[in-house]
């Protein structure tokens, strides 16, 4: 699993002016769009497979781990 976190706090800093007590809701769906890039990419990036032969026809299969996507839950901060 990558060491990478998603940092919510420091997306909607470094999207909006820092000290800005409010969004609109037009800025709050820019980063929750960026939080939700950022956390897709990093599923990618924990997300393994393992490749198993088909004996019969000789084909192969990919068999997604889900558990490594899901993990990403704990990297967001």
């Amino acid at each position: 699993m990558s060491e990478r976190k998603i940092n919510l706090e420091e997306i909607l800093v470094n999207m909006f002016k820092q000290g800005e007590a409010f969004y609109n809701e037009k800025d709050i769906k820019l980063a929750m769009k960026e939080a939700c890039r950022q956390t897709l990419e990093l599923a990618a990036e924990n997300t393994y497979a393992t490749v198993v032969r088909d004996d019969f026809d000789g084909t192969y299969d990919a068999i997604i781990n889900k558990q490594s996507i899901l993990d990403t839950i704990n990297q967001i901060e």
